[in-house]
């Protein structure tokens, strides 16, 4: 989306999103998914992808959001450069569990990778689940997106052998893997974080 790329730069901001940020997620989401599945989903299952579809989606979570659902923006310049969204595990193994939280989705505008943004958004989301009362927290990454996997595994998180197939944009199948943290860590965050990936619909 050329016609909406500008210049990044300036003091980062996070706070909590609200249903007017839903178009500015959805942009994010569209961008960084292009940008980091390059190569790993196909390429028109790429360019299909909806920045109106899931703007309408995320509007209505934000507007209605379900208990224990947090969603955190990164803003610079008062733009939306970032989110992560965090809440009750979705699939119903895993919901069985009271104790754990899961974090649906992390991402980042491509034009901020590498600048420190996305491990504060980690750390926020990781908070926001505490607060909550959740003690472990888990995920859905795709296997093949080894970026994701190592900013993880260096931010704490541990493979649990657990694999999925869920169903992304177009049908699309997503070989996911399981990770899970114990939220009583707090080892040192990593410097940057692109293309995490939750299994929350409105984040794909």
């Amino acid at each position: 989306m050329p016609g909406d790329r500008t210049e990044i730069g300036g003091v980062v901001e996070l706070r909590e999103a609200t249903p007017a940020d839903a178009r500015a997620i959805a942009t994010v989401t569209v961008r960084s998914w292009r940008a980091a599945y390059r190569g790993l989903l196909p390429h028109d299952v790429l360019a299909g992808l909806s920045v109106h579809d899931r703007a309408q989606t995320w509007s209505d979570s934000l507007a209605a959001p379900p208990a224990h659902m947090r969603v955190v923006v990164a803003v610079v310049a008062d733009a939306v450069v970032g989110f992560a969204a965090t809440g009750p595990p979705l699939v119903p193994d895993d919901r069985a569990d009271p104790t754990l939280g899961d974090l649906y989705a992390l991402y980042l505008d491509p034009e901020v990778w590498r600048r420190g943004i996305g491990t504060r958004l980690h750390s926020a989301a990781l908070d926001r689940l505490r607060s909550c009362g959740f003690t472990h927290a888990g995920l859905w990454v795709l296997d093949t997106n080894e970026r994701a996997l190592r900013f993880y595994d260096r931010a704490g998180w541990t493979d649990t052998g657990r694999t999925q197939i869920d169903h992304g944009p177009g049908g699309a199948e997503l070989h996911e893997r399981r990770l899970r943290r114990d939220l009583s860590d707090r080892p040192d965050e990593p410097d940057a974080v692109v293309g995490g990936r939750g299994r929350r619909g409105s984040s794909t």
